[in-house]
């Protein structure tokens, strides 16, 4: 495994498998149906702001069409599995760092940072084999009181 693929696993456990396991755990919903939620939310991301620019109807089309084809395959296949490529990943890393490296500079995230940022935990989610079960707090309320008079 070279550099870049045992960061590439860093990353993935460090940061962005936590918040995703919880998501899941607490919505009750798989890893897989987190990661169709959240490309059809980039889609419709990247719909809202690729109109407002006027790019022509030809995009249009295209981009109403991506959000029904994700909106299709998370309602349909919620729980199928799928598969992520690093290669993938890698290249919406590059567009999310050189989106945040103009931070500084502008003062302003851009919609196309925000978008990267939502495709990487939406292809992080694809990476997760299985969601551990939820744990219990030492406070949670399980039904029954303990030390306390019953009521009759």
């Amino acid at each position: 495994m070279n550099m870049l693929s045992r960061l590439d696993v860093w990353l993935g456990t460090t940061l962005f498998h936590p918040p995703i396991i919880l998501v899941c755990q607490l919505t009750r919903q798989s890893q897989y149906a987190l990661y169709r939620a959240l490309w059809f939310f980039a889609a419709c991301h990247a719909t809202y702001y690729g109109l407002t620019a006027e790019k022509g109807l030809v995009f249009s089309v295209f981009m109403w069409g991506w959000v029904v084809a994700t909106l299709v395959n998370a309602t349909l296949y919620p729980d199928r599995p799928a598969r992520s490529s690093g290669f993938f990943r890698g290249i919406f890393w590059i567009f999310f760092l050189s989106g945040a490296a103009f931070v500084p500079l502008t003062g302003t995230v851009t919609d196309g940072t925000v978008r990267a940022l939502i495709v990487l935990f939406a292809e992080y989610a694809a990476t997760i084999k299985t969601i551990p079960p939820r744990r219990k707090t030492l406070g949670s309320f399980s039904g029954k009181r303990k030390n306390s008079p019953s009521v009759r």
